[in-house]
């Protein structure tokens, strides 16, 4: 059976960066039960190149109200694009060298950002100022992430520790000490009780309220992407295993592993109750049942790596970027979704 939803897109292309939206899609359902998004197949999404190489984009982060999106690079530089317009509000130039990581704050006031000059800095939006710049000499910091109450930023990066950051002030709160060499990435539950950080070792480390500690060993290799679910009551990470676990995150207990990846997985989000996504290496982003632990989606456009996954529940959009230099928004079908969250359902043991 196959199901046409018209296909619009448009390119812009600011100071070297494309950015492709894809306002619809056309759905195909395969024998395999697996939906294929395609848009390369409905029309030609070919990249505008603009004279100068484009940048590489590292990292994209959406504002609460799905209104904003920031994204940065190997450029230096900071962009604020408005969704709908799919323009550039702010472009800011502060760091002097790549920028790893962007993230909003809870109330959409601040943006966070940092990279390989080994500085974390605060950007006050409305008024396009700088606020802090933080240095963070015993590490590269490549991820951000606010506390939910928007009192802490959480740092972590080329080295063990992790560093608590008070946003009001730029203080170092504390420091906390990884399981391995590095944290490639970090996350906050829902509540702000948990912080999640992981990297090269394989290990989790999941820090509670009163920094007490406690580790999920399964992974064997680099875990490059970490997970809450909406409710917090989930845990997914992936990295270069090339394969999904999903943990309890009340008690620290695996409950399920997904199917391979062709490559190494680099990016995850949850879209939904019963969907995770997953972008990774081999330019494919792939949405997974937690109900039944299959593919669902396969989002196929990027010519790069997808390292960023972004989910906007109140527009059903999934933002991503790649190393293909562009940012594209997936709207998905919220007809299709159902199907997946009506699937037959099994139990989420190994």
């Amino acid at each position: 059976m196959r199901k046409d939803v018209k296909v619009r897109t448009h390119f812009l292309s600011v100071a070297g960066l494309s950015l492709a939206i894809v306002l619809g899609l056309t759905v195909q359902s395969s024998a395999e039960s697996i939906i294929y998004l395609s848009p390369s197949q409905t029309l030609d999404l070919g990249v505008q190149k603009p004279t100068q190489q484009s940048p590489v984009v590292s990292s994209v982060a959406l504002s609460p109200t799905g209104q904003f999106m920031a994204t940065v690079g190997d450029d230096h530089l900071v962009r604020i694009w408005d969704v709908q317009q799919g323009t550039v509000v702010h472009q800011w130039a502060g760091h002097g060298d790549w920028v790893r990581a962007v993230a909003f704050s809870p109330d959409g006031r601040l943006l966070a950002t940092a990279g390989d000059d080994r500085r974390v800095r605060l950007w006050d939006i409305e008024s396009e100022s700088p606020l802090q710049s933080i240095s963070t000499p015993r590490t590269v910091a490549r991820s951000l992430t606010f506390s939910p109450d928007g009192q802490f930023l959480a740092a972590g990066g080329f080295g063990p520790e992790v560093v608590l950051i008070h946003v009001s002030d730029g203080r170092l709160e504390r420091t906390l000490q990884s399981p391995g060499g590095d944290v490639h990435v970090l996350a906050f539950s829902p509540d702000g009780k948990q912080l999640a950080g992981a990297g090269r070792s394989g290990t989790i480390r999941v820090w509670d309220s009163g920094m007490q500690s406690r580790d999920l060993a399964g992974h064997g290799r680099r875990v490059r992407a970490l997970a809450y679910s909406p409710d917090g009551k989930l845990l997914a990470s992936a990295g270069d295993e090339r394969e999904i676990r999903l943990w309890d995150a009340t008690n620290a207990t695996p409950l399920a592993k997904f199917p391979r990846h062709t490559s190494m997985i680099l990016s995850l989000v949850f879209c939904s109750d019963s969907l995770v996504a997953s972008g990774g290496s081999d330019n494919v982003i792939r949405l997974w049942s937690l109900q039944d632990r299959r593919e669902a989606y396969s989002l196929q456009g990027h010519t790069g790596s997808v390292t960023a996954l972004v989910w906007n529940p109140t527009s059903r959009a999934l933002l991503s970027g790649s190393f293909d230099t562009t940012v594209r928004l997936w709207q998905l079908d919220q007809e299709a979704t159902n199907r997946v969250s009506q699937s037959p359902t099994r139990p989420l043991g190994n």
